[in-house]
């Protein structure tokens, strides 16, 4: 019998933290034979799950295109077959499986598996990382037998404070134990200040205009030798490269996968506030200015950075202060004072407890059992 199945997918911000609940499960003794996981075709999971032991299914199903495009309007004519497919695949699977538990992370990906659980009687839980869930989710939950949830506060039913799933390189990463290996396999300086700017998957133009007036203006304090490594997205790889101040030391690259690295060499973070970025801050704890995306649905980014800026344990900024200069200069203070980074990354890792503990596993398992008893 199977275990867990996870679903959930389409973007990374989905594909992850399913990622992340395998490596728990597994940590926790259950054999990788004994999970299945759920997502679509059209997603990134067909190449994040790619080298996993876990076994996959990808769906047909696809999201709603908002999009006027004629491309978008075909793709959402296709929509209510492409559902009804991935309804009939996911049962069929369902009952091939037959898992004692199926655990959704949200997202349209997740859809037909979470029905299908819901219609046949076995537990579902519903993990939620954002301070505020998506409408798959809040819709999932009514019917989930608890929802696992990042922050005291959420509205969602029968929920259960676990912390956020985060990747078993974050959960178990030492940061200070890792610094030295990380900078050389990054190329920078055991002497520099790294400042790391990054976007998101697809990255931010608010942040990249921050990242180069930096570059050009370097810090505000003369002794400070700087270096920035700028994860800008793959779509800005091809814009000009900036003029760079003396003392400054410059890298670009579209996407890093060595966030490990990252986050062990960086002395300041600067990025958009989604659920996964801001517990993985948390997790490791490192000096953060989040810079809240202003499209996200009701605003969750910003509430998702003032769990941690209004306890001190990151600074906020917003997309008007980018274009103002203002978050440039909170950068360069950021930079200049170290008291305020260590005190900055002490208390991003204590609000990082709950997100490094076991309790999403106990929760999960529990929901398990009870299909058993």
């Amino acid at each position: 019998m199977t275990f867990a199945v996870i679903t959930g997918g389409g973007t990374s911000g989905h594909v992850i933290p399913a990622i992340a609940i395998c490596e728990a499960l597994i940590d926790a003794g259950h054999d990788a034979s004994d999970l299945k996981y759920v997502g679509t075709i059209r997603g990134v999971e067909t190449s994040l799950m790619a080298d996993s032991t876990v076994e996959s299914l990808f769906l047909p199903i696809s999201g709603l295109q908002r999009s006027f495009s004629v491309r978008a309007i075909l793709r959402n004519m296709a929509l209510p077959w492409r559902l009804l497919r991935s309804r009939l695949v996911a049962r069929r699977y369902l009952s091939q499986w037959s898992p004692q538990v199926v655990v959704s992370v949200g997202g349209y990906a997740s859809e037909p598996m979470s029905r299908a659980a819901i219609a046949a009687g076995i537990p579902l839980v519903c993990v939620s990382y954002d301070h505020l869930a998506g409408l798959a989710t809040r819709r999932q939950a009514k019917h989930a037998q608890v929802c696992a949830v990042a922050f005291a506060d959420s509205n969602l039913p029968r929920a259960c404070v676990t912390g956020a799933p985060v990747r078993r390189v974050l959960r178990t990463l030492h940061v200070s134990e890792y610094r030295v290996q990380a900078r050389q396999e990054l190329h920078v300086s055991e002497e520099d200040s790294l400042i790391v700017f990054m976007g998101g998957s697809l990255g931010s133009q608010s942040i990249n205009s921050v990242a180069v007036d930096f570059a050009q203006q370097g810090s505000v304090s003369g002794d400070t030798r700087v270096s920035i490594l700028h994860i800008c997205g793959d779509r800005f790889l091809k814009e000009p490269m900036p003029s760079v101040a003396d003392g400054v030391q410059y890298q670009r690259v579209g996407y890093e996968s060595r966030m490990a690295a990252v986050y062990s060499a960086a002395d300041v973070i600067v990025a958009r506030a989604g659920a996964s970025t801001v517990a993985e801050i948390a997790t490791v704890g490192v000096a953060s200015v989040l810079i809240p995306w202003p499209a996200a649905a009701d605003n969750h980014q910003e509430h998702n950075a003032r769990w941690l800026s209004d306890d001190g344990a990151a600074l906020l900024s917003d997309d008007a202060s980018c274009r103002s200069g203002a978050t440039l200069q909170m950068v360069q203070g950021l930079v200049g004072n170290k008291d305020l980074q260590v005190s900055l990354a002490q208390k991003a890792r204590q609000k990082g407890d709950i997100h490094r503990s076991n309790e999403l596993v106990k929760v999960i398992e529990n929901a398990a059992s009870s299909a058993l008893s």
